[in-house]
C-alpha cells in the first residue's frame, strides 16, 4: 500500500512540475491595438508555421515556401542597409517568431516573379501581420494589379503611420 501511496505521490509531483514549469515558461501576452475589419482570419485562409523570418517582408514557412509579404516594403538589411531596416526586421520577428503557427491567404496572383508565394499573414489570434507593419511605420504601401486585396485598410495604416510620424516617418 505504501508503494502505491508512494507512487502516486510522485506521479503527482511530476505532474505539477510539469504544468508548472511549462506555464512558467509561456510568454506574456503583449498588449495589441485594436484591430481592424481586416484583422480576423478569413475565409479561405491555409494554417502554415513560420520557420524563419529573413528581413522585414520576407519569411519562409515549414512547407519550404519563401514568403513575400502582400502590400508592403520595408527598408533593406544586409549589404544594402536602410535606414529602418533593422527595426522592420524586429517587428517581423518579434510578431511571427520561429515555430508560430500562422494563417495565411493569397490574392489574385499567388507567385511573383521569383517565386516567391505572396501572401498576407495572421497570427493564430487573427493579427494581419503586413498591416501591423504598416501600422507600426515599419513598413510602406507597395501594391500592384492585380493584387490589391485590402488595398482601402493598407494605405489607412500607412498613412495613419505617417501622420503620426511612426517608425521609418519619423526616423528616416
Amino acid at each position: 500500500m505504501r508503494k502505491v501511496v508512494g507512487a502516486v505521490l510522485i506521479v503527482l509531483v511530476l505532474a505539477a512540475v510539469a504544468y508548472f514549469g511549462v506555464a512558467s515558461q509561456q510568454p506574456a501576452a503583449a498588449p495589441r491595438p485594436a484591430p481592424s475589419t481586416a484583422d480576423g482570419i478569413p475565409a479561405g485562409a491555409t494554417g502554415a508555421v513560420v520557420e524563419y523570418v529573413h528581413d522585414g517582408d520576407t519569411l519562409f514557412l515549414d512547407d519550404g515556401r519563401k514568403v513575400r509579404l502582400l502590400g508592403v516594403n520595408t527598408p533593406e538589411i544586409g549589404e544594402h542597409l536602410e535606414c529602418y531596416g533593422p527595426e522592420a526586421t524586429d517587428l517581423l520577428r518579434s510578431l511571427l517568431p520561429e515555430g508560430a503557427p500562422v494563417w495565411v491567404v493569397h490574392d489574385v496572383e499567388p507567385l511573383d516573379q521569383y517565386g516567391r508565394s505572396l501572401l498576407f499573414v495572421y497570427t493564430a489570434d487573427g493579427l494581419n501581420v503586413n498591416l501591423e507593419l504598416l501600422r507600426e511605420g515599419a513598413a510602406e504601401v507597395e501594391m500592384y494589379k492585380p493584387n490589391v486585396l485590402l488595398r482601402d485598410e493598407v494605405y489607412a495604416a500607412q498613412d495613419a503611420a505617417r501622420d503620426a510620424r511612426l517608425g521609418l516617418w519619423g526616423a528616416c
